[in-house]
């Protein structure tokens, strides 16, 4: 099974605040990729030595990308305000790209590796394949 982490865990594995150990008890053998959502998050907010560290691990992992971006879009859109009732316009904007990841996760059949415990709520909604990390 193709694997692929959450900003979160390449910050983490970046920043040496997470050991390559735990990523990898949790992954085992599986190829790992990136969703470019995940790498759009990691270049916008990287600046200095950090941004030429991010385009290098962006342009060295194969990107990983659920067979239908356009699907995906109407399916968060549509998702959403059913997953996340109570956050208004703004917050749940900003679970948008967390709801892709999940739906990338699903359709891909990847495993996604995250430190973000919210996930469990979407995965109420999207059956994918999750494991929670702690940093």
């Amino acid at each position: 099974m193709i694997a692929f982490f959450d900003s979160n865990i390449h910050i983490g594995l970046i920043l040496r605040r997470l050991p390559w150990e735990a990523v990898a008890d949790e992954i085992g053998a599986s190829p790992i990729r990136m969703s470019p959502v995940v790498a759009s998050e990691l270049l916008r907010g990287a600046t200095g030595r950090a941004a030429r560290s991010v385009e290098k691990l962006v342009s060295a992992i194969l990107p990983l990308e659920p067979p239908s971006w356009y699907r995906c879009w109407l399916e968060t859109g549509r998702l959403l305000p059913r997953i996340f009732p109570g956050h208004e316009h703004t917050g749940i904007a900003r679970l948008q790209n967390d709801c892709l990841l999940a739906l990338t996760a699903r359709y891909t059949g990847a495993l996604f590796l995250t430190a973000d415990r919210h996930f469990d709520s979407i995965r109420r909604h999207v059956p994918f394949h999750l494991k929670t990390l702690r940093i």
